[in-house]
């Protein structure tokens, strides 16, 4: 079929289409204005989410934001909440609804009344984020504007309530299993501190700062000896000072050697045999034997003093020894006290975190913040958004056109005619030579056949013209 043989049919049965696409039209606009009609009603709730939960600290990453609103989203759209908007209004109580819930035959086992009436509030709510921002808007499709209003208030009401005993029921569940672990904790806590001070009871074992008291002492004695090591260095470097340092003996050293210059002087004058000179030299005689006697003295004292420091040394040193092997004898004792320790630290730290996890839950159990703050009043149109009367009528018109044209097209298949030279051609099976006329053909209708890429049959076959 070529397109000049469909614009004929379509022309020929265009009564028909006309007829299919008015009737198609008429139809579904009548419907539209029968059916009951669906107001719009909004409530907006915005979702801080930028701000860290005042419990935890923890805020909604930049990734898991996305997620985060899609799960608030498909949550809005739950029986959870639908259901909590049928307990608010007593729906499952009404005897008209409760009447047409039997009519529909279901029972408990396909969830009951309630979830029937949430089933059909879930199908009337949507929701979606206010492009650019944080703000969820929650809509609902009412009978009425103001049920639309009220149902979507009731709605996000029941949405935040919801979240919240999420969240609260979530962490009092956890609370109380972390409430159970800190009881074992502390008893296993108390079992340890038990073992521990009976294992010290038994084995004579005192801690001091955390050390065995033998311990303890070894490290003392240990600071003494080398207290006392440091001390006689320093005794011997005063000792060899004090000796070289004698002031007694640095006296007998002067007078010494005034009466050697003295000496020296006389013995150019005076002869050795002279009294003079021999009384000089019987005088540093006498002054050296006390020069002898004070440097005795002096290291009689040093000596002195040194002894007794060594001499305390080595009984330090012997104590540390043997405290050394009480303490060697002791190491098993004191390894095993070690581990048993170490086990305390543990159960202490393991009470310790459960009892913070603890408390850290409970205090969110107990919190009424949700991240979710209500922006305005519910708002409803009183323009309905279903039916949509210009969409439903537009598109009536445009399926029947479509209809009207396939009806046209099935009509003339069924009871085909001529209608051009092409129809002859194709219904005598020999071609067309010449076509005879009673008029002129138009210049528009030559311009079409050139258009659709057919030569006139006078350009084909030449053109008789009845006179």
């Amino acid at each position: 079929m070529s397109l000049i043989q469909f614009l004929r049919i379509l022309w020929a049965r265009k009564l028909m289409i006309l007829a299919i696409m008015a009737s198609c039209f008429v139809v579904a606009t009548t419907i539209s204005a029968l059916l009951p009609k669906r107001y719009p009603g909004s409530a907006r709730v915005l979702m801080d989410t930028v701000r860290p939960d005042p419990v935890t600290g923890q805020a909604v990453s930049a990734n898991a934001a996305r997620f985060y609103v899609r799960t608030q989203i498909e949550f809005i759209q739950d029986v959870r909440v639908a259901g909590q908007v049928v307990d608010q209004l007593g729906l499952a109580n009404d005897p008209a609804t409760i009447a047409a819930y039997e009519a529909t035959g279901r029972s408990a086992v396909d969830g009951g009344i309630r979830n029937w009436l949430a089933q059909q509030i879930v199908e009337r709510t949507s929701a979606d984020m206010v492009a650019g921002s944080n703000i969820l808007e929650i809509r609902y499709a009412g009978r009425t504007p103001e049920e639309a209003r009220q149902m979507a208030g009731l709605i996000r009401d029941a949405f935040i309530d919801a979240s919240l005993r999420i969240r609260t029921d979530s962490a009092g569940r956890s609370g109380d299993w972390f409430r159970e672990q800190s009881d074992k904790a502390r008893i296993e806590l108390q079992r340890a501190e038990q073992t521990m001070a009976t294992f010290m009871k038994e084995n004579d074992i005192v801690l001091q700062g955390g050390l065995d008291s033998e311990t303890v002492k070894l490290q003392s004695l240990q600071a003494a000896v080398q207290q006392a090591r440091g001390m006689a260095s320093t005794n011997e470097v005063a000792a060899a000072a004090r000796i070289a340092n004698d002031p007694v003996a640095d006296g007998i050293r002067s007078q010494i050697a005034a009466l050697q210059d003295e000496l020296a002087l006389v013995s150019a004058r005076l002869g050795p045999e002279h009294p003079t000179y021999k009384a000089i030299q019987s005088r540093i005689g006498t002054l050296q034997r006390q020069l002898a006697q004070a440097q005795s003295s002096s290291r009689a004292g040093v000596g002195a003093v040194s002894g007794a420091a060594r001499q305390s040394l080595a009984q330090l040193e012997a104590q540390l020894n043997a405290q050394e092997a009480v303490v060697l004898q002791r190491k098993p004792l004191i390894d095993r006290l070690v581990l048993l320790q170490r086990e305390v630290d543990l159960r202490r730290q393991q009470y310790e975190r459960a009892t913070s996890r603890t408390a850290d839950l409970q205090l969110e159990a107990a919190t009424s913040e949700t991240g979710l703050v209500l922006l305005g009043d519910p708002v409803a149109s009183t323009t309905p958004s279903y039916p949509n009367v210009p969409l439903v009528a537009a598109l009536s018109a445009a399926f029947g056109l479509g209809l009207g044209i396939l009806a046209a097209i099935v009509t003339e298949f069924v009871a085909r005619r001529v209608r051009g030279i092409e129809d002859l051609a194709h219904a005598t099976g020999a071609p067309v030579m010449v076509t005879v006329s009673g008029r002129e053909p138009s210049t528009l209708r030559l311009r079409l056949q050139r258009l659709l890429g057919r030569r006139p049959p006078a350009e084909e076959h030449g053109q008789l013209q009845a006179i």
